[in-house]
């Protein structure tokens, strides 16, 4: 087994989590991806319609979440206004009953490592090891890896 799955697999884990491709499925077009530029997702996101519906929750990783202890799971997800945090929290306590102080959110992908720094402030006992950042960003898990101890984890690893 690989360390990465040994993590994966350990209760004493803290698992930090990104939204959207890791506990939010990206499906917003009729047979594509949902891709479109930071300017235009925050304009669209003001408009008010729902983009977090529970049924964009990821099956398998509900059922994932569920067999762990909740104290230990955690997300950060990169959001641009707090009308889009709001639709996420709403998104990952009813999908995933993700506590509400365990929810953060950045402006910026490479403040997520900030996050983890105060997850680790937090968990003082817990070694770095096993404090781990799931994301399918290489861009957010190489500046994780580059400039600190914690876990990196590519989503893939739960398929």
């Amino acid at each position: 087994m690989s360390k990465i799955q040994a993590i994966i697999q350990d209760e004493s884990s803290i698992l930090v989590f990104d939204v959207d491709g890791c506990l939010a499925r990206m499906e917003y077009g009729e047979y594509n991806h949902f891709a479109l530029d930071d300017d235009n997702w925050n304009a669209l996101i003001q408009t008010g319609e729902a983009f977090y519906p529970d049924d964009q929750a990821i099956p398998m990783m509900q059922d994932y979440i569920k067999t762990r202890n909740i104290n230990n799971i955690y997300a950060c997800s990169k959001s641009y206004s707090p009308k889009e945090d709001e639709m996420k929290i709403r998104f990952l306590k009813s999908a995933y009953n993700i506590i509400d102080d365990h929810i953060y959110f950045v402006r910026e992908n490479n403040e997520k490592l900030d996050v983890l720094v105060k997850i680790k402030e937090l968990n003082k006992e817990i070694d770095d090891h096993h404090i781990a950042m799931i994301d399918d960003s290489t861009e957010v898990l190489n500046n994780i890896k580059e400039n600190s101890s914690f876990t990196t984890i590519h989503i893939s690893s739960f398929m």
